[in-house]
């Protein structure tokens, strides 16, 4: 009794197909969390420059400030280290937004320009 190729071949095409949308598709994912982390990690290295560089030394409410967005910079270290999809490295991102933010309260308790953030450039 002849096998029936015909059948087989199509199965095995159809197979093939489905194996090959999941790989493009897990691909498409990964290029979308890889982007995610590389802009988070861009605005990261921005917000410790920040951190790194501006003192609030005589100043108690520029100081709080610093110390708040050295905590952030902190947690988005930790999240980043950890994150595999865009919407982990977003929610880094977020963090890192937050931080920025207390380097813009920070920068006017001390009357200076505050740095731009990274996405605005």
């Amino acid at each position: 009794m002849p096998i029936p190729l015909i059948p087989i071949a199509v199965g095995v095409g159809v197979a093939a197909f489905g194996a090959g949308r999941k790989f493009l598709k897990n691909l498409e994912v990964t290029r979308e969390a890889d982007e995610a982390k590389a802009r988070a990690r861009g605005a990261y290295l921005q917000l410790a420059f920040a951190v790194d560089t501006i003192r609030g030394d005589n100043d108690d409410v520029a100081a709080g400030h610093l110390d708040r967005a050295k905590d952030s910079l902190d947690n988005a270290r930790v999240m980043l280290n950890v994150a595999t999809t865009a919407e982990a490295a977003n929610a880094a991102e977020e963090v890192i937004n937050e931080g920025f933010d207390h380097i813009e309260r920070a920068c006017t308790a001390l009357g200076i320009e505050p740095p731009q953030r990274f996405s605005d450039i």
